[in-house]
C-alpha cells in the first residue's frame, strides 16, 4: 500500500524535474507567416518559386508588376478561391489596421482571420525578377522563427 502513495508523490516530481528544461511549445501564428513571407522579399522570384512551387496564379499589376498568388486551404472540403476568379482580388483587401501584433512591416502586410478556411498571398515581382512586397489575408500561420542570442 506504501508503494502505490510514494509513487503519487514522487511521480509528477520526477517528470517536472526532467521535462522542466525542455523547449516552451511553440505554435504556428500569423506573426511567423509574416516572418515567413519576409524571407522571401528582396530575393529572386526564383527562390519563392522553387519553395513554394509555381503559383496557384499570376498576372500583371497596374505597376509593371507581375504578382503571384498562392492559395493554401485548410482541407480538400473547402472552397479553393482560385477557382473562383471573383475572389482574387487586387490590390488586396488587406487592412493592415486589423492586423494582429507583428503581422505587419514595411513590406510584408498580413491579416489572420481564422474564420477564413484558406490563406491566400500576394507577391509582388519587380521586372528585375525580385519580391518587392507581400500581401496575405486569411487564416495563415507559420513557426516563428527565433532569435539567436
Amino acid at each position: 500500500m506504501k508503494l502505490p502513495i510514494f509513487l503519487a508523490a514522487v511521480l509528477p516530481v520526477a517528470l517536472c524535474l526532467c521535462f522542466g528544461g525542455c523547449k516552451t511549445l511553440s505554435l504556428p501564428t500569423g506573426k511567423g507567416y509574416t516572418g515567413l513571407c519576409q524571407t522571401y522579399v528582396g530575393h529572386d522570384s526564383s527562390t519563392l518559386v522553387d519553395s513554394w512551387g509555381p503559383p496557384g496564379r499570376t498576372f500583371n499589376a497596374p505597376n509593371d508588376q507581375k504578382v503571384f498568388v498562392y492559395v493554401e486551404t485548410r482541407d480538400e472540403y473547402s472552397m479553393n478561391p482560385l477557382a473562383h476568379s471573383a475572389l482574387i482580388e487586387y490590390p488586396p483587401n488587406v487592412d493592415g489596421r486589423k492586423s494582429g501584433p507583428g503581422e505587419v512591416t514595411q513590406t510584408v502586410v498580413g491579416q489572420s482571420v481564422p474564420a477564413m478556411d484558406y490563406c491566400i498571398t500576394y507577391f509582388e515581382v519587380s521586372q528585375q525578377n525580385q519580391v518587392r512586397k507581400v500581401f496575405w489575408k486569411g487564416d495563415c500561420k507559420s513557426l516563428e522563427k527565433t532569435q539567436a542570442k
